[in-house]
């Protein structure tokens, strides 16, 4: 297995003295699904989860505003695209709201937790997967909320997430096994391949690259793994500043969706966030996202849509870390092996 080693962390990708920290509390249904901040639109604008409500958060304004109120479940999952809100909850629950309307939806899609749901498109029909702990992958049509296919995999499915290309997906689990599919021409989804994630019993997020070459996931033992398309094995490895303790668990990762920024970024269970260089995975910083002296579950990761804003989720605080964008946009040498 060839890994490109992490040989320096003496980098700024975001900016330590210009960090926003909102005072706004976000809160944690399951002890392992830390999905739960959302950046939809503008950087201006930040989903959360509080209880059984999510808000919408102005950082600019500060004001927050309930979205979706008083639901009869606390999410354990949060998603939006397309125009649309997604939320679901430990007994299979799932609310579809339109950001644009008032429409919803409310219904229960069967089997057990929703872990993670995850927003496409298909030849111009809004898709909806949710991933279930009864060892499925659902399909739902958009708005309409008809099951149109379903994936069977042999463990709880705690994340999944579709190429930007629409092209492809990977989905990982309760088990040292990446799951690869193809998305066919006809909407039907193909397995071509089952990866190992090497030192990781079980995968609880991952993510594509803008180019839908490269994808990530983050494992419970506090391993990230990147690989290319084109490979079978990872291509780089990095692993939390708490590793092997459960608080060095890698619970999020998100690539930048802006092929300027292009980084890699992921949480660990509390306190800290990486941020990587995706480019050629050799230079990584390390921030504090809790205060100095106290462990601080984290309940989410989100890119602005521009990329050039994180955004961390504490039980808190909403803490906003700005890019360094004008030294991203240079372009050293440098090659990934």
């Amino acid at each position: 297995m060839t890994i490109s080693p992490c040989v320096s962390d003496d980098v700024a990708f975001v900016n330590e003295d210009r960090v926003h920290r909102h005072a706004i509390r976000s809160t944690i249904q399951h002890w392992q699904l830390r999905d739960l901040v959302n950046c939809p639109a503008s950087r201006r604008e930040v989903l959360y989860v509080n209880g059984t409500n999510v808000h919408l958060y102005n950082t600019e304004t500060r004001a927050s505003v309930p979205i979706l109120k008083d639901l009869t479940f606390p999410p354990t999952c949060i998603t939006s695209g397309q125009g649309y809100l997604i939320v679901g909850g430990q007994r299979s629950q799932l609310m579809v709201r339109q950001l644009t309307s008032n429409w919803f939806s409310s219904t229960a899609v069967g089997g057990c937790i929703n872990n993670a749901l995850v927003v496409t498109k298909y030849d111009g029909q809004t898709r909806l997967l949710v991933c279930n702990n009864d060892q499925s992958i659902k399909i739902f049509n958009m708005p309409s909320m008809e099951r149109v296919a379903s994936i069977s995999l042999p463990t709880a499915v705690n994340h999944a997430a579709v190429s930007p290309d629409g092209t492809k997906l990977v989905a990982v689990g309760d088990t040292s096994q990446v799951f690869m599919f193809d998305v066919r021409p006809n909407g039907s989804y193909e397995r071509t391949a089952t990866l190992t994630a090497p030192g990781s019993s079980s995968g609880f997020s991952c993510s594509w690259n803008y180019s839908s070459e490269k994808f990530a996931i983050a494992s419970q033992d506090g391993a990230v793994l990147v690989w290319d398309v084109r490979s079978t094995v990872p291509t780089a490895k990095f692993v939390t500043k708490q590793y092997p303790s459960e608080k060095g668990a890698a619970r999020c990762v998100k690539f930048s969706p802006s092929a300027s920024i292009d980084l890699l970024a992921f949480t660990e269970h509390v306190n800290n966030v990486h941020f990587v260089d995706a480019r050629t995975f050799n230079t990584r910083q390390v921030v504090r996202a809790a205060m100095p002296h106290i462990d601080q579950h984290i309940s989410g990761l989100a890119f602005s849509p521009d990329s050039r804003s994180v955004f961390v989720g504490l039980e808190n605080a909403l803490v906003e870390y700005e890019v360094n964008s004008k030294s991203r946009r240079s372009f050293p040498a440098g090659a990934i092996v």
